[in-house]
């Protein structure tokens, strides 16, 4: 492994002493993101940023995570409504940072155990009787954000997300963004196909992930994608090009292989697999 990303959901914190280990060992990080964001076809999409310069990421960063916050409390309360003696601050135990709160966490804390699969369907995703819908940000606006930031922009595994090929195809043209992540666990021969070939007409650069978080989900080991040492681009955007033109290193200088991402994190054992179609988280 030479070069390594940190694209934690709505936050940077862990960039800096991910550089410094990094360092010691000889790899290059890449500061990046990866911003949860809303978009007509899914109601959790994800948008990762790469080569971000962290200053001007931090305060979309800040409202994220105080959004998050906001909708698990209003979450809890609907929990409440349906009868459970749940308070938010048990679902920031499970969290252990309230800022990192999310669904499983809630799930737990409202006694929840083994597969939360059931109780996701039952009061967590949409339509179920306590979801609470993010509003903020759009994709559009994250991708924004990224590029504001000096990053370039990758959507993130679009059929986990995204079932239907027709809707996955619009929202890559429709996006704006720089890159797409081709390989990636769960996509199929003939998704990873379809995504290459919108990457090679659209000029944008695939990208190929692991999809690491920890122990606790089975069948993502570091490195586990095959495909990931493919994941390099034939060529690569002027956008792309401008983001490694960092000091010491000019846009003309060999190419760096193109990360695959390691994603550090807090999950909760026992979290939900992935289902078929479109997934809402």
């Amino acid at each position: 492994m030479t070069t390594l990303a940190l694209t934690d959901h709505d936050a940077i914190a862990g960039v800096a002493e991910a550089g410094e280990a990094a360092e010691r060992v000889g790899i290059e990080l890449v500061p990046a993101i990866e911003m949860s964001c809303v978009h007509g076809y899914a109601e959790d999409l994800h948008i990762c940023g790469y080569w971000v310069e962290l200053g001007k990421i931090a305060a979309a960063c800040e409202r994220a995570q105080h959004e998050r916050v906001t909708r698990a409390g209003e979450i809890v309360e609907k929990l409440r409504g349906e009868g459970f003696d749940l308070h938010l601050e048990d679902a920031v135990r499970e969290a252990g940072d309230a800022l990192s709160i999310g669904r499983p966490h809630i799930a737990r804390a409202a006694g929840a155990t083994g597969d939360l699969g059931p109780f996701f369907e039952e009061y967590l995703v949409p339509g179920a009787k306590a979801f609470v819908p993010r509003r903020w940000p759009t994709a559009e606006q994250a991708i924004e954000l990224i590029h504001a930031a000096g990053g370039v922009a990758v959507i993130a595994h679009p059929y986990w997300d995204i079932s239907e090929p027709d809707e996955v195809d619009d929202l890559i043209r429709s996006l704006g963004a720089d890159g797409v992540e081709t390989f990636y666990p769960s996509h199929s021969k003939e998704q990873t196909a379809h995504l290459l070939e919108l990457c090679d007409e659209l000029d944008l650069v695939p990208t190929g992930s692991s999809d690491y978080h920890g122990p606790t989900r089975p069948g993502r080991a570091a490195g586990a994608a095959e495909a990931v040492a493919r994941a390099r681009p034939r060529r690569r955007r002027p956008a792309l090009e401008s983001a490694r033109a960092a000091p010491g290193r000019s846009a003309a200088s060999p190419p760096t292989p193109q990360p695959f991402r390691l994603r550090y994190r807090r999950r909760s054992p026992g979290s939900p697999a992935p289902r078929r179609g479109r997934r809402r988280r």
